[in-house]
């Protein structure tokens, strides 16, 4: 529909109707699936979750006229004002476009239940926000557990969830009785018990294999907390030594450089790249010898792993019934730890991510392939699981072109045989809360929504929303890790809105940022496995990959913050 405002404004709205009646999937579909579209200025849904919707039927106009067609829409909208664009033109293109992003089936012929889903571990507002919203949007009442004290127990908090129950959520044996007690304190009926961090998952699936609620295999998620167990079932080469074990005791038949990390564990701590046989007992001296948080298990094992010099991948998948609904594959860069500086010099965090992968479809097929292998073997059946590997013997490789660090192919001469795909570790969990926002905005797909559909058994919804855009990726997009080298205190505020007051020409590459201080917090200081995250951002380019690393070399450069 184009009108014409008072001050002769073209105004173009695109009102969206369901071509069958049935029960609406997520409320928010058209936000969801809309979002950073080209020449659209706002979408707005008219519908409430699991609301049941009337198609339209050209019939009808002549009954009903105009007002019932409106009537009816799930949602509105509206283009931007683009006077070099004809409005009638405008609408043509967002109706090709419609097609790439709302051709999952969307409407469901069946009534979608009220249900009840238990959150344990709220976790920080960051973090589990998005889920919360999308909670909402599924018609989904979402009850969470977490310490007495936790943010979302207050008052200002009660219109976001059905209920807090308070618990000691100490990581031991009884974790799961305790969660089955405080159960009892929710007069609803229970469809599904879940968490948004892996040091919960396992105690979590056990209280629902319990209670008989949908669960992923107990054993497979044990093998989830082992990476010893994981790279013995990808084939990789691995020792595992135990504490009091003499590295030089131990026979191992590869070469330096090796990795060596504890064989349970989170967040890379304890890893570290050897070059020879003092490195490694100084290795695992230090990981016996630390204070890690292993997830609620006892410290007993380090892995030696053969270090792999090819390009690092996440990987996260969607697995429906064992079988492989939606995968994306991301370009994880170089991190400090890979280079050689004596052990614990450098810590193996994430510094950019950029999706989607730049390395070749055959690599990526493979990839695929053996992940998705490595998953079934391992017995996992049901959930979203975040997978890191290597690319051994990969045709490219990372080379610095006029500054700008980026995937490229290898001279011929350097080209070697077929590729190996090598295990890092595999996560049964949701990626981080920085990373979800971009592959939302990539691919069109909500990991949070998706999550709690599986913790109800609810595959219907849960296959039809893994649906990405037709087309593929929208765009080329990277999240930038910001941290700092020292401590201090914290004397800015949300560096990415800094940014994008400063050089406007930048704010539109910037979809989203997070700042994780605010002023007056202390920022702790680096340590051998962690150097702090002061901020995160979404950058994205619809021209080229190179086009995109030119704008987050710029916007790495040009971000400030101030630490006394």
């Amino acid at each position: 529909m184009v009108a014409h405002s008072p001050n002769r404004r073209n105004i173009a709205v695109k009102y969206i109707m369901s071509a069958s009646d049935g029960f609406i999937k997520q409320s928010e579909i058209l936000e969801q699936r809309l979002i950073e579209c080209e020449g659209v200025e706002q979408v707005q849904s008219f519908c409430q979750p699991r609301q049941h919707v009337q198609s339209w039927k050209s019939e009808q106009v002549e009954w009903g006229g105009l007002n019932h067609m409106l009537a009816n829409s799930v949602g509105a909208i509206l283009l931007k004002n683009q006077p070099s664009v004809c409005s009638v033109s405008a609408l043509a293109v967002l109706e090709f476009e419609l097609g790439n992003r709302l051709a999952m089936p969307w409407i469901s012929r069946q009534p979608i239940p009220n249900t009840v889903v238990v959150l344990v571990g709220g976790r920080d507002e960051y973090t589990t926000q998005p889920m919360l919203q999308a909670a909402k949007s599924l018609g989904i009442e979402l009850v969470v557990m977490d310490e007495p004290g936790h943010w979302l127990q207050s008052l200002n908090h009660k219109s976001r969830i059905a209920k807090f129950v308070p618990i000691d959520m100490t990581i031991n044996d009884e974790l799961p009785m305790r969660i089955i007690d405080a159960l009892g304190q929710i007069e609803a009926q229970i469809e599904g018990l879940t968490s948004n961090w892996d040091g919960l998952t396992l105690p979590v699936a056990q209280a629902a294999a319990f209670l008989g609620l949908p669960h992923e295999s107990l054993a497979a998620l044990e093998i989830c907390r082992d990476k010893f167990k994981q790279k013995m079932m990808s084939g990789d080469p691995v020792v595992k030594l135990r504490k009091g074990d003499e590295p030089k005791s131990v026979a191992i038949d590869f070469d330096y450089p090796m990795v060596v990390k504890p064989s349970s564990g989170s967040h890379s701590e304890g890893v570290s790249k050897v070059n020879d046989g003092e490195e490694l007992a100084a290795a695992v001296d230090r990981v016996f010898t630390s204070t890690y948080n292993h997830m609620g298990t006892d410290l007993a094992a380090v892995n030696v792993e053969k270090y792999c010099e090819g390009p690092e991948v996440d990987v996260n998948v969607v697995l429906l019934d064992g079988k492989m609904i939606f995968v994306e594959i991301a370009d994880d860069f170089p991190k400090d730890g890979d280079k050689c500086e004596g052990v614990g010099s450098r810590a193996f965090k994430e510094s950019a991510i950029v999706y989607p992968s730049a390395l070749p479809s055959s690599e990526i097929e493979e990839i695929k392939a053996s992940i998705h292998r490595l998953l079934n073997d391992i017995g996992l059946r049901n959930g979203i699981y975040h997978v890191e590997a290597r690319v051994n013997k990969s045709r490219m490789q990372y080379f610095d072109t006029d500054g700008i660090l980026d995937l490229q192919y290898k001279p011929d001469s350097l080209i070697t045989e077929k590729i190996d795909i090598v295990l890092i570790e595999v996560n049964p969990r949701l990626p981080g809360p920085a990373i979800k926002p971009a592959v939302n905005a990539t691919y069109g797909i909500n990991y949070d929504a998706l999550h709690l559909l599986i913790s109800i058994g609810d595959f219907h919804r849960a296959k039809a929303l893994s649906e990405p855009f037709l087309k593929g990726p929208q765009f080329w997009s990277t999240v930038l890790h910001i941290q700092s080298d020292r401590a201090g205190k914290f004397m800015s505020d949300d560096i990415g809105e800094d940014l994008k007051s400063r050089y406007p020409e930048l704010a539109h590459s910037v979809f989203s940022s997070h700042t994780y201080f605010r002023r007056g917090d202390m920022v702790p200081a680096p340590t051998p496995d962690s150097q702090p995250r002061i901020a995160s951002l979404l950058v994205f380019s619809r021209t080229s990959r190179r086009d995109l690393m030119e704008k987050a070399k710029q916007i790495r450069a040009e971000l400030k913050f101030e630490l006394l």
